[in-house]
């Protein structure tokens, strides 16, 4: 029997935002390329920001799957429609579909339901059989009389003995151009309000093996990695474990990055061999520098805690990049205050975002009313899309613009070198084009905002309820 032939699709955006500059394929539909190769089909991947991008060649294939996240769910809808039109079954995942099964069941034939590695690969299996998917674990689809269908994830996934992604299985990526990002776990013990993190992969924190996490990085030694981890520290004694790992193994690459927490850098022995393995950048989630958001948010350090890390990570030559999220309950005058505060402690590079109450997240349960709109493009964390209690969302909006703009000048640019980070020249100059360029390209959202275009028309929206995944 033929065996079907699947195209897996990353839905990419069109918009400018703070990773544009950085853009790096994701690695779900690649782990998931390796799942559904290593049972016999015949897979192959796209990554629609990238170049190369033939979305006429997915109309040839049997099962599409559009992996997105909620500022991408608009290109992945359009292009789901588009398949469905000629005949392909279109399956949807991703945080968004998620959380809004009715909605994207508009636009496909089944939703996976949180992680999808072991459900996806069983559809397939389900569906070349010609059978019912009703008894697999996270899935929802119309049933024919026009109910829905939603069954919960089983459990979670048994990360350790899951594939590598497998990059070669697209025709966009060369050989030896393999992307350098490696994801060494899953999950995260903090449950920030604001974070999907917890909401699809659970607070119980899942590793890969060092040695498989090794074999990731022998390819791209010779590049700057990202380590894609949403919490690289969050069990300090197996990071400094991998850490040895690559050194002993003689893996360490040319540099790399990775998100962490404040309480990172106290941890001597963790910054000796982050010096050590050539780390250049650590992404740390500041937030704030106002206690009271610090706490609504749920996180546990304080500013002065803060100024330590940062004097920490730079005394061993690693840049931070300070990460800042402005809540409903802010004023404007809180974008000031981060800015003063990155200047102050000579912060590499920062950006603000504002809450963005995405579908799963306590701040969507608690702010779904506040939405100006549900125009999912500009859920990217760059545009304002509740109104915030104590401003409007224009003045909340220009705020964020005015400071990251001061925080980015050219002056800043200019005297932004330091001995061993000379790379902040570059960093800050890509910051400084990209709010310009932010600015132009979102003109008449601004202008929205300032007419009141969304409040007026906000009252008779409706917000549908969210499922929960267990």
């Amino acid at each position: 029997m033929k065996r079907f032939k699947i195209a897996l699709v990353e839905a990419g955006s069109r918009s400018t935002h703070v990773y544009s500059r950085v853009y790096m394929p994701r690695v779900g539909i690649s782990t998931l390329g390796a799942i559904l190769k290593n049972r016999g089909y015949e897979c192959d991947l796209w990554f629609q920001s990238m170049p190369g991008f033939n979305e006429e060649c997915l109309k040839e294939y049997d099962i599409v799957g559009i992996s997105s996240i909620t500022n991408t769910i608009p290109e992945a809808y359009r292009l789901a429609d588009s398949l469905r039109q000629n005949g392909v079954i279109v399956v949807m995942g991703g945080p968004h579909v998620t959380f809004m099964p009715e909605e994207a069941l508009d636009h496909c034939d089944y939703v996976v339901i949180g992680e999808g590695d072991v459900s996806f690969p069983d559809l397939i299996d389900a569906l070349e059989k010609r059978k019912l998917p009703e008894g697999i674990p996270g899935l929802a689809y119309w049933l024919q009389n026009g109910d829905m269908h939603f069954t919960e994830p089983d459990k979670i996934v048994d990360y350790m003995n899951i594939p590598s992604p497998d990059f070669s299985l697209s025709s966009q990526i060369k050989s030896g151009q393999i992307p350098p990002i490696v994801v060494t776990s899953r999950g995260c013990p903090h449950d920030c309000t604001f974070c999907i993190v917890t909401s699809i992969f659970g607070r119980r924190y899942r590793f890969k093996r060092n040695e498989q996490v090794i074999a990731e990085l022998r390819p791209i030694l010779n590049k700057s990695v990202f380590f894609g981890d949403d919490n690289f520290f969050a069990n300090p004694a197996r990071t400094k474990a991998l850490l040895r790992d690559m050194i002993s193994q003689k893996s360490v690459p040319k540099r790399w990055s990775a998100q962490m927490t404040v309480k990172a850098a106290f941890d001597e022995e963790f910054l000796s061999l982050m010096e050590e393995t050539h780390c250049r950048m650590a992404y740390i989630g500041i937030e704030s520098v106002s206690p009271e958001t610090l706490k609504r948010f749920n996180k546990a350090h304080d500013v002065k805690a803060t100024e330590r890390c940062i004097d920490l990570l730079h005394n061993h030559n690693i840049g931070v990049h300070g990460m800042f999220v402005l809540d409903i309950g802010d004023d404007v005058n809180a974008a000031r205050d981060i800015v003063d505060f990155a200047i102050a402690t000579d912060l590499d590079t920062i950006q603000i975002f504002c809450l963005t109450p995405f579908p799963g997240t306590t701040a969507y349960d608690e702010h779904q009313y506040r939405l100006l709109h549900r125009e999912w493009k500009y859920f990217d964390g760059m545009h304002v899309v509740a109104e915030p209690l104590r401003c409007s969302a224009y003045d909340m909006q220009m705020a964020i613009v005015n400071e990251m703009q001061r925080f980015y000048s050219l002056k800043r640019v200019a005297g932004a070198y330091r001995r061993g980070r000379s790379w902040r020249v570059k960093y800050r100059a890509g910051g400084h084009y990209l709010i310009r360029t932010w600015m132009k390209e979102n003109s008449e959202y601004l202008m929205r905002l300032r007419d009141n275009f969304y409040h007026k028309g906000r009252s008779s929206q409706i917000f549908p309820a969210i499922r929960s995944v267990g």
